[in-house]
Formats: structure tokens, C-alpha cells, sequence
């Protein structure tokens, strides 16, 4: 998953995200602008241009989109 997320930065692709959401998956798709290692969370961005915050425990699964 990390190289998965660390291509789609290098190359500014879009990411689809499945998260455990308190127990429910949960979608969420947009760029991955920022990941900070010490609280193991990323920054994403989404459409609507708002961030969303995802730590790296909660990701089920990425699929990069081209």
C-alpha cells in the first residue's frame, strides 16, 4: 500500500481509499498531498477541494487511478 500511495503523489493520480470507519467501511477518493510520520495519518484532498485527514490504521485499501 505505501509504494501504491507514494507513486499516485510523485505522479499527482487521483486515489480510491477504503477506511474502517468505528467498525464500517467507509469510501473516500481524492489526492494524497501530504503524509506525516509521526502521527501516521495522510492528507488527502478531495473534489471539493476540502482535506480530509485518514490515519494509516484505518486504511483497508488503495487503488491508484490513472
Amino acid at each position: 500500500m505505501a509504494s501504491s500511495i507514494h507513486y499516485a503523489m510523485e505522479y499527482h493520480l487521483p486515489i480510491s481509499f477504503r477506511l474502517h470507519n468505528e467498525g464500517n467501511p467507509h469510501e473516500l477518493y481524492g489526492h494524497c498531498v501530504y503524509i506525516h510520520p509521526f502521527t501516521k495519518e495522510l492528507r488527502i484532498q478531495k473534489k471539493d477541494s476540502s482535506f480530509e485527514y485518514i490515519k494509516f490504521d484505518n486504511i483497508i485499501s488503495v487503488i491508484v487511478e490513472d
